[in-house]
């Protein structure tokens, strides 16, 4: 897959994200979606378990880095029914899921030294987090947990291999220095999504007990 390719289909994404987006502005939610959305999740987390055990099977390696990276644009599924069913999408969310591919098609297909660093943190991190989108709540708790410590690592590791890459002399240094700016942004919008929850969540609190 080329970046022409990538191009398009996010073109594409755009163009129907767009579309639905209107359609719900106009006619309200779509009956059927959050029903399909929790099949959805259900789906994903399962197969982001075969994946991530996928990764750890060295025949199965280059097919699991090509599955990682095509699972990428399946997660705009996610977007358009949470959309469709009257969600709505929040910065971080909207930033990551538009730009995780570009993020993958660099360090896990075209680059893949240390990819699994990257990629086995936010697979782990998508088995809880689409169980809990299927009606696992008690997983609530877990998540910003498992959500800082993945980007925390894709960060650390990251900017570890610029680091040594840089003092060793060795190239080509630009796959991490995107990958860092990438996980940086990342980083920056999720802490500031858990402090609107938190902020929510005590103005609600504060709410009850007056």
């Amino acid at each position: 897959m080329n970046l022409f390719y990538m191009f398009l289909q996010t073109a594409a994404f755009v163009l129907v994200w767009t579309l639905v987006h209107r359609h719900v502005a106009s006619h309200g939610p779509v009956a059927v979606a959050r029903k399909a959305v929790m099949l959805n999740s259900w789906f994903y987390s399962l197969a982001s378990a075969v994946l991530l055990g996928l990764m750890f099977v060295p025949q199965y390696e280059h097919a699991a880095r090509r599955i990682y990276h095509l699972s990428k644009f399946y997660e705009y599924v996610d977007v358009l029914g949470v959309r469709a069913g009257g969600g709505e999408i929040e910065l971080h969310f909207a930033v990551h899921h538009l730009t995780t591919p570009y993020l993958t098609y660099v360090r896990v297909l075209y680059y893949s030294q240390g990819w699994k660093a990257v990629a086995a943190p936010n697979a782990f991190h998508h088995v809880l987090m689409y169980a809990y989108f299927g009606g696992v709540g008690a997983l609530r708790s877990v998540l910003p947990v498992t959500g800082t410590i993945q980007l925390l690592l894709g960060l650390g590791g990251e900017a570890w291999l610029l680091w040594k890459k840089t003092v060793d002399g060795e190239q080509p240094l630009w796959p991490h220095e995107f990958a860092v700016s990438l996980f940086g942004v990342y980083f920056v919008l999720w802490l500031r999504e858990l402090r609107q929850k938190a902020s929510i969540k005590g103005k609600v609190a504060k709410f009850k007990s007056a």
